[in-house]
């Protein structure tokens, strides 16, 4: 059997390889394309080797390559990596025979499972969407601080819906000031009409994990669609607090002799479900279903005694937690299985 470390970098990358007894059979630089990896490890039988690589910008194509070939691919995060090893001289030969060392004695952090299919182009539209809302607040947010600089306040929700906004103002700003309006007005209606054709894609997205997560108190559309797909297979997860860890929505601990601290969440791994999260416990508290009082019950009571924002991030990861009962057990949430304490 054969142990591989492969440190990825954009024009070349560095591959170690060593057999069981920790004796190495090659170290060489190779170009990063997908010829000269198919290459390196045409030579080796695929069920005799195995290569490790961490997780970065170029890991899913490579992954997949690999993968092609018949071989097992360990992706693992960088971050956690490092914190294994022991040596500050980092150099690619160093990081590619560290990740060989540690996958010969299987003692790599855990793997980070690579979406593929179904899962993977809804990850990618989601990101896709994400990114065209940032890109249009960050637009909206440069026109009200420009008009703010002329005096003028623009009211909330202004570029809510498609169709221009200057009419209104334009007898009150500079003939300069209205041409710049109009081109980032005529971007930001570009923006809505394009976000808007992503959500249909998404939207087209059905499945029963879905439906079941949208019985839950403050889950839209959207948001139950990205949590799916954030999860994939709820059967990878052993229980409850290995998802929310998973999600970044734990406490960080920090424990000296008898002494344990808890702090803020730990903020690692799935970004979105945060995000989503925080937004379906703000609109589980808007809702008036009576499915949702136990839960609102909860938040208020929490929030009395640690305040209010830490209670949306409790509840935000309490409907997470619900989410996984409710997929492992296939069954849709029932709020008379909760209570309010």
């Amino acid at each position: 059997m054969y142990y591989a470390g492969f440190d990825l970098a954009g024009k070349g990358s560095y591959l170690y390889i060593q057999d069981r007894k920790g004796k190495k059979v090659e170290g060489r630089e190779i170009p990063t394309t997908r010829a000269a990896i198919r290459a390196a490890f045409k030579k080796y039988k695929s069920s005799l080797i195995e290569v490790a690589i961490e997780s970065g910008n170029q890991t899913r194509w490579i992954y997949d390559e690999l993968r092609k070939l018949g071989i097992r691919v360990y992706v693992v995060n960088a971050n956690k990596v490092k914190a294994i090893a022991a040596s500050k001289r980092k150099t690619d030969k160093i990081d590619a025979k560290l990740l060989s060392e540690l996958l010969r004695l299987d003692a790599l952090p855990q793997e980070v499972i690579m979406a593929e299919g179904r899962i993977r182009e809804m990850r990618d539209l989601m990101r896709a969407r994400q990114n065209m809302a940032e890109v249009n607040t960050s637009l909206m947010n440069y026109l009200r601080g420009l008009l703010r600089q002329e005096g003028i306040r623009l009211p909330a929700r202004v570029f809510s819906q498609a169709g221009g906004f200057e009419q209104e103002i334009k007898n009150r700003l500079p003939k300069h000031i209205l041409q710049i309006m109009a081109r980032y007005s005529e971007l930001i209606d570009k923006m809505v009409v394009e976000r808007k054709k992503l959500e249909e894609k998404i939207l087209h997205h059905k499945n029963k994990d879905i439906a079941l997560i949208k019985t839950i108190p403050g889950m839209g559309e959207i948001s139950s669609r990205t949590i799916e797909a954030a999860i994939g297979q709820i059967k990878r997860f052993k229980n409850a607090k290995q998802l929310t860890s998973y999600c970044g929505l734990v406490p960080s601990v920090r424990a000296s002799g008898e002494r344990v601290e808890h702090g803020h969440i730990t903020r690692e791994g799935r970004s979105e479900v945060r995000r989503v999260g925080v937004q379906c416990a703000h609109a589980l508290l808007r809702s008036k279903s009576k499915e949702s009082y136990p839960l609102k019950t909860w938040h208020a009571q929490l929030a009395r005694r640690r305040g209010y924002k830490t209670a949306i991030v409790a509840l935000a990861r309490r409907l997470i937690n619900i989410t996984f009962y409710v997929l492992r057990d296939r069954r849709p949430y029932d709020y008379k299985l909760l209570t309010a304490a």
